[in-house]
């Protein structure tokens, strides 16, 4: 018998330390969520993205509209993919 529990968690670990990376990069290296669903959010500054245990939290702010909610929370099983955006430019 396979205990799915116990394989599931070193992945949700590592998918956890890699979106807090891309996040804490991301004020100078922005990226997008895409969701299995279709949707996508851009996450372009840290202080607007949170890594939890299993899910990402994303929040609105100045310039930043998550799909016009206050909040999306982004459950790490529905993740399709991340794509990487344009480096912004120095001013």
């Amino acid at each position: 018998m396979i205990d799915l529990q116990s394989n599931l968690a070193p992945i949700l670990a590592m998918k956890a330390a890699e979106l807090r990376a891309l996040i804490r990069q991301s004020g100078e290296r922005p990226f997008r969520i895409c969701m299995d669903d279709g949707r996508s959010y851009t996450v372009s500054h840290p202080d607007f993205a949170l890594v939890a245990e299993s899910v990402l939290l994303l929040v609105s702010g100045p310039g930043h509209d998550p799909g016009g909610a206050d909040f999306v929370v982004c459950y790490f099983d529905h993740l399709a993919r991340v794509e990487h955006l344009k480096t912004r430019k120095a001013a």
